[in-house]
């Protein structure tokens, strides 16, 4: 998370990461090493965090976990979204499932993903590789860097998508339960 409790993102697709890529070293983000994540969303068995856009995940990079929690999206005019996110890190993801399991919560929706995050200021772009779904960049931080941003690699991205992982893929592969390499 680039900071705070407010997650303001906007996401974008991207049809060639590789000049992405070098814009955003061109421009001064720096790059952190490339990282193969592991989402998995959990919810009640009848969809309730769903129903009401809340998110409880638990993402594994590595050796590392990380628990998090999403309040509702606010979509906002300039193509961001808006939410509450709390993340705590875990030395122990079993223990999380555990106690999500606890509070009635199932495994619904996994999804891997090849990140590489580039950092300026406040600001996180992360490029993320998804299985069947293509590469996407998500910007993460104050609304006015992400715009000055954004418009540095305008010719790069596709339009803002307002949908998470979960719902593009639901609506390219309306079967799949995960998306895995």
């Amino acid at each position: 998370m680039a900071g705070g409790v407010d997650e303001v993102e906007s996401k974008h697709p991207v049809p060639d990461p590789g000049a992405l890529m070098t814009r955003l070293e061109t421009l001064g983000f720096r790059a952190a090493p490339p990282q193969e994540q592991l989402d998995e969303y959990y919810d009640t068995p009848d969809g309730r965090l769903r129903a009401q856009d809340l998110v409880a995940r638990l993402r594994v990079t590595g050796a590392t976990a990380t628990a998090g929690f999403k309040g509702p999206r606010t979509h906002a005019g300039d193509g961001t979204n808006h939410r509450i996110e709390v993340e705590f890190p875990s030395p122990d993801p079993g223990g999380v499932r555990a106690a999500f399991a606890d509070q009635g919560l199932i495994l619904v929706w996994r999804l891997a993903k090849r990140r590489r995050e580039f950092h300026r200021a406040a600001l996180v772009v992360a490029v993320d590789e998804l299985p069947r779904l293509g590469t996407f960049a998500e910007f993460e931080g104050p609304p006015a860097q992400i715009a000055a941003a954004r418009g540095q690699v305008a010719d790069l991205i596709g339009p803002a998508e307002p949908r998470n992982y979960a719902e593009l893929a639901a609506a390219v592969h309306p079967d799949a339960r995960e998306l895995l390499f």
